[in-house]
């Protein structure tokens, strides 16, 4: 079996679309990141952000925020 010239060019467009989708910013890259205050200092785990910020609480997400519980995805600390 050889190899066409059209196979190349399916090949070699394929890894371009790899390569300028991986250049991407990923969200975390455009979100802020856990503030490096003394409340968030202690912020180890995703279930102590829903005490202050789950609804109704005194800090809650916006109405624009997603409704999501793996905080860590999107925000990272100043160390990480």
């Amino acid at each position: 079996m050889t190899i066409k010239r059209a196979d190349w060019i399916f090949l070699f467009a394929v890894l371009l679309v790899v390569l300028l989708v991986s250049l991407l910013p990923s969200p975390r890259d455009r979100n802020p990141s856990i503030p490096a205050d003394q409340d968030h200092r202690t912020v180890t785990s995703e279930k102590v952000c829903s005490t202050c910020h789950a609804a109704g609480q005194s800090k809650s997400l916006g109405e624009r925020h997603p409704k999501r519980q793996d905080c860590f995805r999107c925000h990272r600390t100043g160390d990480r």
